[in-house]
């Protein structure tokens, strides 16, 4: 499974958590958003620094990963989020979209969050130089988000964030 091959190559050796509590993504969230009482769902980056630190914010945070190992609350793949239409006020992708079965799911993946949240989607995603992690462009990228508000954007050859506002 490309998940499980990725995860344990790059996730499971992660040098960043020890250097920053939270990621970029949250970083640039919490600049146009308040997490207090917030329900967000957390999906990827097993390590949950991402939920731990939303959670000492005051969000209520569920996490969801697509393999167990990392001991979410939810098991389930991004193109089938089980649960109800505007379940959370944000959805946090945090390196997802390079783990995935083929970039067919993209789209998928990306429509999703605007089922299931009623505020905000971050998109985090990097480069990943293993031979079984999707290749993509920065413009590859933009064109799957054209159709979203982005409110706020951080990119770098390496690294990729977008936060988008999905509801007004």
């Amino acid at each position: 499974m490309r998940i499980k091959i990725l995860r344990d190559h790059y996730c499971a050796r992660c040098p960043i958590v020890k250097r920053s509590p939270r990621s970029t993504g949250v970083k640039l969230l919490l600049g146009v958003a308040d997490v207090k009482s917030k329900r967000v769902l957390d999906f990827g980056c097993g390590n949950w620094r991402n939920s731990k630190y939303l959670e000492s914010l005051g969000a209520y945070v569920v996490k969801m990963d697509a393999i167990p190992d990392t001991k979410p609350d939810v098991v389930a793949y991004p193109t089938h989020l089980p649960f109800r239409d505007k379940a959370f006020d944000v959805v946090l992708y945090t390196h997802v979209l390079m783990f995935l079965n083929s970039k067919k799911e993209w789209l998928t993946v990306l429509d999703e969050p605007r089922r299931i949240s009623r505020g905000y989607l971050v998109v985090e995603t990097y480069r990943v130089s293993h031979k079984e992690a999707l290749k993509y462009t920065v413009e590859e990228l933009n064109q799957m988000l054209a159709k979203y508000n982005i409110t706020k954007r951080h990119l770098r050859p390496d690294l990729q964030v977008f936060v988008a506002k999905l509801m007004g």
